[in-house]
């Protein structure tokens, strides 16, 4: 039985509440102080292991784990010191309470310089005993939640980590899938263009009758518009399918405008070509030439088809932090009240 100097009985319940769950190394060379403790101490915790020296609680301490050690200093084959030297090689964070003698005072240094702060005198006061008990496994309880409590954070970082690789995979996937059916798609447009471009390039010299050639050039012109569309629907999707990387570099503004009048004037009449004028605090800009190109060409030819017999259009560049704007504002009717609402 625990002895009435140990009262309040809710000192005892409190140590014995921490200690659940948990097993405890008790290690005393003398006999008669072994016993008496241990009787004690079984009725706190679930299970008391003991051992006369350091060498046998050594053995014990590799076997199982340990929530406290409790230990006296002088024993025969090894000492205290050692063993807890020893232990904390094994497991550094293991919790010691030491028992000693005021002629131990000595050994008390090297103990609190190895982290060890927790001492009872002897003899024993059993409040004592259970005061620093009931302090050393609060915090081993803590220890063990935190522990428990970091397990299950990195068990949720490699399953959201899992979850993030196995998307990225499916999005790869797809990509990759999305990717050959423009393949696909693009070599199925592309087939017939080219028969139909062909066919009417060979008709032309055999078609006489004017309304019978216009026919022929509205398909030519058709067929070829589609093509165009083609390419640059193909181009597009292979950016967004990273199989094209956007290569960025600095573009001079009237370079890529002479660049679309050069196009222009190969397949335009001089009578229907654009004129185009430039305005802006910008000079040139840094991004895509290719794909600006086709973009500005896309403005441009709308300008065209939709500004009357004598289109005008100024391109504006301007700098409009973080962005760069490129602006047309062309001499069309615009849209109609009807067509904005």
């Amino acid at each position: 039985m625990i002895p009435s100097l140990i009262k309040p009985e809710n000192l005892v319940e409190e140590v014995r509440s921490l200690a659940k769950d948990y097993s405890l190394l008790y290690v005393e060379d003398e006999e008669s102080v072994r016993v008496e403790i241990s009787e004690i101490l079984q009725t706190i915790f679930p299970q008391v292991e003991l051992a006369t020296n350091g060498v046998e609680a050594l053995e014990l301490f590799q076997s199982k784990p340990f929530a406290v050690v409790i230990t006296d200093i002088h024993m025969p084959v090894m000492g205290g010191l050692e063993m807890i030297r020893q232990m904390q090689v094994l497991k550094p964070q293991q919790s010691f309470l030491v028992t000693s003698a005021y002629s131990d005072a000595t050994q008390l240094i090297p103990l609190i310089n190895m982290g060890v702060g927790n001492f009872v005198l002897k003899p024993v006061d059993w409040r004592m005993l259970l005061a620093m008990l009931r302090k050393e496994l609060a915090y081993v309880r803590h220890k063990t939640y935190e522990e428990h409590r970091r397990q299950a954070l990195e068990k949720e970082v490699r399953l959201r980590t899992q979850e993030v690789q196995s998307a990225h995979l499916k999005i790869a996937r797809l990509e990759e899938a999305k990717a050959n059916m423009l393949a696909l798609i693009g070599h199925e447009l592309r087939t017939p263009l080219n028969g139909i471009l062909g066919f009417a390039e060979m008709l032309r010299p055999y078609i006489q009758v004017d309304e019978a050639r216009k026919f022929l050039e509205y398909v030519d012109e058709s067929a070829k518009r589609l093509e165009r569309s083609t390419r640059k629907a193909l181009e597009y999707a292979g950016i967004s399918t990273e199989n094209r990387p956007v290569r960025y570099e600095p573009l001079p503004l009237k370079e890529l405008l002479a660049q679309f009048q050069a196009q222009e004037a190969e397949s335009s009449e001089p009578s229907s070509q654009l004129k185009i004028s430039t305005e802006g605090d910008l000079q040139f800009f840094y991004s895509d030439g290719e794909l600006v190109l086709e973009a500005l060409s896309n403005i441009l030819e709308n300008v065209k088809k939709y500004a009357g017999p004598e289109p005008e259009v100024i391109v504006r560049l301007d700098r409009e932090d973080p962005w760069v704007v490129l602006t047309a504002r062309d001499n069309g009717p615009g849209f109609s009240p009807e067509a904005l609402d």
